[in-house]
């Protein structure tokens, strides 16, 4: 076997401009789909764990039916009690909020919007835009009359710090509240479109406006989102019928069609890219076959095995895959490596800062997902396609007759 593969090693030199400009044209090949594996695995994962941006859970926790209907009365009544009995993986966030739909008021006109009561304590560890406060700052704890808003409503309403704002929403019971407010800070979103129609008030606020207690969500997110339909499915069987558990795959169904989409199209290229790899290899291999053939014949009537003549054949196919891909993964992995670390794609001047995608919101500058397991894969590929691919002009030669192949010119 040793002797097989020095043997091989050495006859894939023997051409040496031909080995090189394969080799160079796999590795080429493999680096293509190292780095559209990480550029799509990078879009895959934004999407995922950018969820905060738009302050949204990986899991989240709501009364029956609030989630179709948004009935302001449909209300989880003790959340801290509620999160006192939850199990959840090591380094979570959670908050609670009351959730109300209503209107914002100014002297310069109005906007509809939707209200979070929150503990702003815990809502800085889910969302992004609740600690991006460009001014002032967020309401403290006892502050019921503070409002943080968005700078895009700031501007529509020429809202500055201290300016009053008046929020109304409609109550249990069908009637109007109402309640004056003052803006003591004003935040900023990579979604325009959040920060036009959403404002923060603390729990105290929420309540005295909107006239109920509890929360009408509780938000769960996990360091790895891969884990949030399991970790759904243990809270279903935990909490039971009274609380309503979703993972962010069902409040945000475009993701798992985008999961679905970015493997099929991550398999797509992968496909093409091996079969060119595989072309690329045939034809070398049967150029050297067809070059070889009288030297074949001569080890075939000097005793070689037709297994033997197949091993060498093998042999130089392996060797030619090694080279590529040890090339292929140093160039793939160090472009995805830099990518995971550095923007190398940024659009944000045609898009925006953000892309809002069914719900979630996504930054418009993307970066690279740095695997080294999935770059072994696609090597494992590229040898499985090698050694493919060589059994045939391998087969072939095996197949001759010594005295055809020394008359073989």
């Amino acid at each position: 076997m040793l002797s097989t593969l020095t043997l091989g090693w050495r006859n894939i030199w023997r051409n040496r401009r031909r080995t090189l400009i394969n080799m160079s044209a796999i590795g080429i090949g493999l680096v293509l789909t190292v780095f559209f594996s990480g550029l799509l695995g990078g879009f895959q994962d934004e999407a995922k764990t950018q969820l905060d941006s738009s302050g949204m859970g990986h899991v989240e926790l709501t009364a029956p039916g609030w989630r179709t209907h948004r009935s302001v009365k449909d209300v989880l009544p003790d959340p801290q009690a509620l999160r006192a009995t939850l199990a959840l993986p090591p380094g979570s966030d959670v908050a609670a909020r009351l959730v109300l739909r209503g209107l914002a008021s100014s002297t310069h006109g109005n906007e509809a919007v939707e209200i979070h009561g929150v503990t702003f304590a815990d809502e800085v560890t889910v969302a992004d835009y609740a600690h991006t406060i460009r001014q002032g700052q967020a309401p403290a704890p006892d502050d019921a009359h503070g409002v943080l808003v968005g700078d895009e409503l700031a501007r529509r309403l020429s809202l500055t710090l201290g300016s009053k704002l008046r929020l109304m929403v409609q109550r249990p019971d069908g009637e109007m509240g109402a309640e004056l407010f003052r803006v003591r800070g004003i935040y900023h979103s990579i979604s325009s479109a959040l920060s036009r129609r959403r404002v923060l008030v603390t729990q105290a606020g929420a309540t005295n406006l909107a006239g109920v207690e509890g929360a009408h969500q509780i938000v769960i997110q996990i360091q790895e989102p891969g884990q949030a339909e399991a970790l759904a499915q243990r809270l279903r069987v935990s909490l039971g019928p009274s609380v309503q558990v979703a993972s962010f795959y069902e409040i945000v169904p475009i993701l798992k069609a985008l999961d679905s989409y970015m493997d099929s199209m991550i398999l797509v290229i992968s496909l093409f890219v091996y079969l060119l790899v595989g072309l690329g290899i045939l034809n070398t291999m049967l150029m050297s076959v067809l070059e070889r053939t009288h030297e074949f014949g001569v080890m075939q009537a000097l005793g070689t095995r037709p297994s033997g003549v197949v091993g060498l054949v093998l042999a130089e196919s392996f060797w030619i895959a090694s080279l590529a891909v040890a090339l292929g993964l140093t160039i793939g992995l160090s472009i995805t490596w830099y990518g995971s670390h550095n923007v190398l794609l940024d659009y944000t001047k045609v898009v925006g800062e953000g892309i809002e995608m069914g719900g979630a919101t996504m930054r418009g500058a993307f970066i690279t997902k740095f695997s080294v397991l999935d770059g072994l894969k696609s090597a494992r590929m590229v040898y499985i396609m090698a050694l493919f691919v060589g059994l045939f002009p391998a087969w072939r030669v095996s197949r001759m007759r010594p005295v055809q192949a020394l008359h073989a010119r």
